[in-house]
């Protein structure tokens, strides 16, 4: 069986992400606990992929360079 990729029909993954800028750590948690509460099996894929491309977002916006302390991993 031939399963055929959505990504070629111009799937929601092959829009460019823009970058988020975040200014405070309270902003940040919002946006992680809203991204969160999405990223659930019972909500629809293409709703989970936009919750993903938000992350991305994010990163490329450059929270990942000054992590809070509540995401921060203590070895």
């Amino acid at each position: 069986m031939f399963i055929k990729s959505r990504a070629a029909e111009g799937d929601v993954t092959e829009k460019p992400v823009d970058p988020i800028k975040i200014y405070s750590d309270k902003e940040l948690v919002r946006e992680i606990e809203k991204v969160a509460s999405i990223l659930v099996p019972e909500k629809d894929w293409s709703v989970r992929i936009a919750a993903m491309q938000r992350i991305e977002g994010l990163v490329l916006g450059g929270w990942c360079f000054e992590i809070p302390f509540q995401f921060r991993i203590v070895y």
